[in-house]
């Protein structure tokens, strides 16, 4: 029956749902108790909620913490106890940020980066690539660039977070190392199993950057990367690189040693950031590179203009202004001694002064543009130096031997041509919000670095290198979109119990669910021990939303069973008319539940004077063996080394208990008030007493449907059974809420008892009723009634069944005549339980 019952428990449990377990009342308290104890005094309230739009496992506001159990993370486990561990992890991730995370210096490093300003310092470069990388990261920042400042900020607050949450939970998991630390482990692991090894990260995703982020987060959350099928590679000398900071973070306890470990790391990744940006202006280009080229492909070949200028110049579009007369006018000046000049040396001179105009740094590149724009616009004091730079510039072009170098016309043209470029280059400055205007992330001082044609069309690298330089403001606004949605699609790519944890009020997700737990600091002591005891809990709590079930479908199967053996059962004219039914109670309420422990003190009372008494008597009736004797044929192996010689045992044969106890308590009416409950701590006395025994017992009650009926046909006879011979968890329960009903029909109830009784193979059966007065059912009352019950009580003895009856009402005396020497007079109900037990001790003995 138990192995049976445990089954039934499992296979049910199996069908719970997260919601029915983790929006109970034991688990709600027991989240009460857990946030009590690990929160600290922050903490006012947990919301537990369910909601599988929202991305977050958990979210805290300051004073409050929500907790969705239908996050990815936790929904990824199949086991309710591994979901309750991972909610649990979820919860102590958050009660650490509540405990250890400063959310305002966490917002003051964000404005800060979004400010363009280092916080709390510059990160401190190693080499002098980093010294360089250092130089172009303090132009963008310092700058405000609308593309590098939103794709540093976003990187800078990931990485920063990442560090803080390991941090938090390596504290957590020192503070509390039960429940606590093995839900927040096993989240960790199965988030770096949802990131794939570094071979197959680099394989399916061209970014580097979102590489070498899902990369960090493997080493900062198990220490190292899951690279084993690749011995080495460029990404994982980076993560050597920056190891130590990440080391430094998850153990300090200052956030500021953290934020600038952070700054130490974007310096390190900021080859991965060039490379992106590089990526993304070229993709910005190319249609309009692709627009230029049908313009140029359709000119005949005497209007062939130098290779430079149509890729300063943008083709006009239909919805663009034309251009103005005087850009158009230096090539139709161009004299034809000019142009056989220009034909003869554009192309080496092409690319001298696009190997110097690379060379040249960003500020050098724009000094030379606003120096023809301003004869046309009025610029003052920058148009200066860039006019200075320029004339260098055209000075190193004259210096490298070629003698037939363009003359001045062709010089005014290109003059005319850059002074084109200056208004789009000025557009792309305010729109950035600096003087220098978009760097150039691809380009180094080396001519190794330029760019190769990425049209594909046969154009020259210096041609090439020029349209990368400059961006156009339209350009620009194709770049900044483009960077909106890649840092769009890395947030979506990036492990998500990464991401920001903390929410302002105003961006709490909608909660129409959620279930609202206080958390109050008063008897903070009795709550403590939730983190060790939580397994324990939970299986308390399962078992509780489980067990009703289990016992209402097993209730009403073993009542049906019990039926179908009543129905089986032969009775005496007298009671074979009358309707019978077995009645098998197996749920109770909360206060029936409470009951149980005021009878059970009652019981125990008498338990203990017997215990000493009666039992021992049980117990020498069973084997027993002397041991250490001088004499014997049996050797003792425990003292064959005895130096006295007592090396021999006896075995001395028992005397089996091979007895049956039926208790059958009158459950009419009349047994109100002390009746009743007298005989429901007896009947509790002998089923415990019993059972410690080693002795099957069964527990009845008895009573009619209380109705008034002409005809026995009509009247309907209740078996109550509260204890079967088998035991069963709830058998104490059925026999303390025992009730009153009806009348009393006993000689039907008898037979029924004998019936079951005489079923059994043991060979002494022992009989105990427990009645406060005579029949008194429909014809069935009086001299009848008296007669029948003798004739039963006789039938029982040859049938080699002990009977007993305790008499508890005022007509004991009609008893006594009825049932002779089976009689008991119980003249004090507080004696019920001591002299039940007594006759079953002696009755025991006599037979045995």
């Amino acid at each position: 029956m138990k192995d049976t019952y445990r089954e039934r428990i499992k296979e049910e449990q199996k069908k719970l749902s997260p919601s029915q377990v983790f929006f109970s009342e034991g688990y709600r308290k027991l989240f009460r108790d857990l946030a009590n104890e690990v929160a600290g005094e922050k903490l006012e309230q947990l919301l537990l909620y369910q909601s599988t739009e929202d991305g977050l496992a958990g979210w805290n506001d300051g004073k409050r913490i929500g907790i969705n159990i239908d996050n990815l993370i936790t929904g990824s486990f199949l086991e309710l106890e591994q979901k309750s561990d991972s909610l649990i992890g979820i919860l102590g991730h958050e009660c650490g940020h509540a405990r250890f995370t400063d959310s305002a210096l966490r917002k003051v490093y964000v404005q800060n980066m979004l400010a363009g300003v280092w916080y709390p310092d510059a990160p401190e470069p190693e080499n002098e690539d980093e010294e360089k990388a250092l130089d172009e990261m303090d132009t963008c920042l310092t700058g405000k660039n609308p593309v590098v400042v939103p794709l540093l900020t976003e990187c800078a607050a990931y990485i920063s977070n990442l560090l803080n949450d390991v941090y938090i939970e390596e504290k957590m998991c020192s503070l509390f190392p039960g429940s606590i630390k093995k839900g927040i482990l096993i989240n960790r692991r199965r988030n770096v199993e949802w990131i794939p090894p570094l071979k197959e990260l680099l394989e399916g995703n061209s970014d580097p950057v979102s590489v070498f982020l899902k990369v960090l987060v493997q080493y900062a959350l198990r220490g190292y990367a899951n690279s084993w099928n690749m011995e080495s590679c460029e990404m994982l000398d980076t993560l050597n690189e920056v190891k130590q900071f990440v080391d430094l973070s998850v153990t300090a306890d200052s956030d500021l040693i953290r934020y600038q470990a952070t700054n130490q790391i974007l310096l390190k990744m900021w080859k991965y950031f060039r490379n992106l940006l590089e990526e993304l202006k070229q993709e910005c280009q190319e249609p309009e590179e692709n627009e230029e080229e049908r313009p140029q492909e359709e000119e005949p070949p005497e209007a062939e203009m130098p290779q430079e200028e149509p890729s300063e110049k943008e083709p006009p579009e239909e919805d663009e202004p034309q251009e103005e007369p005087s850009q158009k006018e230096p090539p139709q000046e161009e004299s034809a001694e000019e142009k056989s000049a220009g034909e003869e040396n554009s192309t080496e001179e092409d690319r001298k002064e696009a190997s110097q105009g690379n060379g040249k740094s960003m500020g050098e590149e724009e000094e030379e543009s606003p120096t023809e724009e301003t004869e046309s616009k009025g610029e003052e004091e920058p148009v200066k130096e860039r006019n200075t730079s320029g004339d260098n510039n055209r000075e190193a072009s004259k210096q490298t031997g070629d003698e037939e170098s363009p003359n001045s016309s062709e010089e005014e043209n290109k003059s005319e041509t850059v002074s084109e470029k200056a208004s789009s280059e000025e557009k792309s400055k305010e729109a950035v919000g600096g003087k220098e205007g978009p760097i150039d992330f691809s380009s180094d001082s080396s001519d190794e670095d330029l760019p190769t044609d990425v049209s594909g069309n046969g154009k020259d690298e210096a041609k090439t290198g020029k349209q990368t330089e400059e961006l156009t403001e339209e350009q620009l606004k194709k770049l900044e979109a483009a960077m909106g949605e890649y840092l769009k699609e890395l947030t979506e790519d990036l492990p998500k119990f990464i991401q920001e944890s903390e929410v302002d009020e105003t961006a709490l997700p909608e909660l129409e669910n959620a279930t609202a737990i206080q958390v109050s600091k008063e008897d903070k002591e009795e709550r403590e021990g939730a983190d060790e005891k939580s397994d324990l809990i939970l299986q308390k709590i399962l078992l509780d939303l489980v067990s009703e079930t289990v016992d209402q479908d097993m209730g009403v199967e073993a009542q049906n069973r019990l039926q179908e053996e009543l129905y089986g059962m032969e009775f005496e004219v007298a009671h074979n008319m009358v309707r019978k039914e077995v009645l098998y109670k197996n749920t109770f309420t909360e206060t029936e539940k409470s009951w149980l422990s005021a009878y059970e003190a009652s019981a125990r009372k008498v338990e203990k004077r017997l215990r000493t008494r009666l039992l021992p008597i049980l117990e020498n009736q069973k084997e027993r063996t002397e041991r250490r004797m001088y004499l014997g044929k049996k050797l003792d192996m425990r003292a064959i080394a005895d130096p006295g010689g007592a090396v021999y045992k006896r075995i001395f044969p028992g005397k089996k208990t091979d007895a049956v106890v039926c208790v059958l308590v009158d459950n009419s009416g009349s047994m109100i008030g002390h009746r009743i409950e007298a005989a429901k701590v007896a009947a509790l006395t002998l089923y415990d007493f019993c059972r410690q025994a080693g002795i099957p017992i069964l527990v009845y009650g008895h009573h009619t449907d209380g109705y008034e009926h002409c005809d026995p046909s009509e009247e309907t006879v209740y078996f109550h059974s509260y204890a079967e011979f088998e035991e069963d968890r709830n058998d104490r329960l059925r026999i303390v809420t025992m009730e009153n009903d009806g009348s009393n029909r006993d000689g039907a109830a008898l037979l029924f008892m004998a019936n079951k009784l005489l079923k059994r193979p043991e060979k002494q059966k022992l009989l105990f009723l427990i009645s406060d007065g005579l029949p008194n059912a429909t014809r069935y009352f009086g001299s009848y009634a008296t007669a029948d019950l003798k004739k039963i009580k006789e039938k029982l003895g040859k049938k080699g069944i002990l009977f007993q009856a305790a008499a508890i009402g005022w007509d004991k005396e009609a008893i006594r005549k009825i049932y002779g020497n089976a009689y008991l007079d119980i003249s004090s109900l507080e004696q019920l339980p001591i002299r039940l037990t007594k006759q079953l001790a002696k009755l025991l003995r006599r037979v045995n």
